[in-house]
């Protein structure tokens, strides 16, 4: 793995199981258990000192309050306690059970730490000015009730900083679900890689800042234990990037002569006149990202003011499934969207059906999947007519719901259910990739991209400036306009939902759906730095100057 500047590094996730078997792996080849121990204990109380120091602003030690549990979590504790207390610090440490009952590695830790144990409760960290959550780690399944939930309840409203061991207390590390109490934390230390519960909402919001610490578990394990899903950054696509938004500089010779034929042409259809806002704001994002051409299909109706707003995206005019027919075969077109202010009359559902029997990418959002989700309870389609389409079939079916929108086409998969399942937004937008056939883009503050042959991106870093009307329809559009340009679905969506979170980020409070578009130049010119060169001819580029 490479590191890419502000870009950040492509880090796989692991689930807790995936975790413990790479601890059990690492032990395995000759690594003692209590030397990742030793790593994560100091890792922590390096974390508790720069945490007290950021709050106060002064780099003197301080008294901590430390929260142990019966497990490895807890001998991570005990060894930061005994860390801090050598660089001078006061330490103060609880333990949920007696000494004698704490095994292994850990029991190992509190005799390295030697000293006063006492018994958790609220008024061990009145005196303190930080407090380490080393009760459980992402391996806790089970809901935090009775006394120890009104120990984190007393936590959370104590107002002092927390520093949290691998995943606050009570936070799902397999889901991010929180069933009983979980513990609030300023930062959260975790080992070799992060888990879903440190990415997935509402855990997220419990962890803080999370930091992921080298302890010495070899990467090469992965291989072995494999992984569940992946971060998105732009390590994970960037070598797919469209040699159109490349610098000058890094485009492929051979690509300088490109003209706008050479870079896809997007189709989108549109709802009437006054509901065609949506579409345009798709159509101007694949425009922006790339693609060479950009048509709007409205109504005949509806034509001339699609017209009127629009310059470089042309107007197309679609009365009923026969007419798309028409247009689809008098031009060619690599990428439809459909969705964006399209409607939801039975006449939508018909073009939506002789939408799914052309071979050509597919993008189907809000109305479009609202329209799929009637038809299957009406009886006139089901799942595997996405599954069995042309699109599907090669790969490029995509699918862009926001939750209530899954829920309709998915309603046991739904948020509503997930928990008492056992299941997590990752699981269900899997499952839901593999039954469609559809690349599924489940949106929200926790972005999940998931591909029907079980790959999975998080993007994690939720954007509140796009909880915007028509912020979506830009997304659909940006994925539309990359994927027109040959770059593969899942990579597309990818760079997709990082690109509009980047561009929300830069424009921050107060933007407007118009203003995302506007917004990507800036991005790849930042991008830039990274993107590889494709082999460009040197002697070329001096010619051309």
């Amino acid at each position: 793995m490479t590191k890419l500047d502000r870009f950040g590094v492509a880090a796989e996730i692991l689930t807790p199981k995936q975790m413990g078997e790479a601890d059990r792996l690492t032990i395995e080849s000759g690594v003692p258990g209590y030397q990742l121990m030793e790593a994560a204990g100091q890792a922590v109380a390096e974390a508790a000192i720069e945490l007290l120091e950021e709050k106060t602003g002064s780099g003197a030690s301080g008294m901590v309050c430390i929260l142990c549990g019966p497990g490895n979590n807890g001998g991570d504790g005990f060894v930061a306690a005994r860390l801090l207390e050598e660089e001078g610090w006061s330490v103060i440490l609880g333990c949920s059970v007696s000494m004698e009952e704490l095994e292994g590695d850990a029991a190992l830790a509190a005799d390295e730490w030697g000293d006063e144990v006492f018994a958790l409760s609220p008024g061990l960290w009145d005196d303190a000015d930080i407090v380490i959550d080393a009760l459980f780690g992402a391996g806790l399944i089970r809901p935090i009730s009775g006394e120890l939930a009104d120990l984190i309840d007393a936590l959370n409203q104590s107002g002092l900083p927390v520093v949290a061991v691998d995943l606050p207390s009570g936070v799902d590390g397999s889901s991010g679900h929180i069933a009983g109490a979980a513990v609030r934390a300023d930062r959260t230390v975790t080992f070799f890689r992060k888990k879903p519960g440190h990415l997935l909402y509402p855990g997220k919001a419990s962890c803080g800042d999370v930091s992921c610490v080298d302890i010495g578990i070899p990467s090469q394990l992965l291989e072995e234990t494999g992984h569940c899903a992946t971060e998105n950054v732009p390590a994970l696509w960037v070598h797919n990037w469209p040699e159109a938004l490349k610098p000058i500089e890094r485009i492929a010779s051979g690509r300088l002569a490109d003209h706008k034929f050479h870079r896809g042409h997007c189709l989108v259809l549109s709802g009437d006149a006054i509901h065609s806002g949506a579409a345009r704001l798709a159509a101007r994002g694949a425009l922006r990202a790339g693609a060479g051409l950009v048509t709007v299909a409205p109504p005949p109706d509806a034509a001339h003011v699609v017209a009127s707003q629009i310059t470089a995206i042309m107007v197309e005019p679609v009365q009923d499934a026969a007419s798309l027919a028409t247009v689809l075969s008098r031009r060619s077109y690599d990428v439809l969207v459909a969705g964006p202010g399209m409607g939801m009359a039975p006449e939508q559902r018909s073009l939506l059906y002789t939408i799914l029997e052309r071979d050509l990418c597919l993008l189907l959002d809000a109305d479009a999947i609202t329209c799929v989700s009637q038809g299957i309870e009406m009886g006139e389609f089901d799942l595997s007519s996405l599954r069995d389409s042309p699109a599907a079939r090669s790969g490029c079916l995509v699918l862009t719901p926001h939750e209530g929108e899954f829920a309709r086409l998915f309603p046991d998969l739904s948020h509503r259910v997930r928990e008492d399942k056992g299941l997590s937004k990752l699981d269900c937008a899997l499952m839901a990739a593999q039954r469609s056939g559809a690349h599924v883009v489940l949106k929200g503050a926790d972005t999940i991209i998931a591909s029907p042959e079980g790959r999975a991106v998080i993007h994690s870093q939720g954007v509140p400036y796009l909880a915007t009307a028509g912020s979506g329809d830009v997304l659909i559009g940006i994925i539309a306009g990359l994927m027109a340009q040959g770059m593969p679905a899942l990579d597309a969506a990818s760079a997709g939902v990082w690109l509009h979170g980047q561009a929300g980020l830069a424009l921050g409070p107060g933007l407007i759906s118009e203003d995302l578009p506007e917004a990507l130049p800036a991005l790849y010119q930042e991008l830039a730095q990274i993107v590889p060169d494709n082999g460009v001819d040197a002697d070329f580029m001096m010619l051309d100057d």
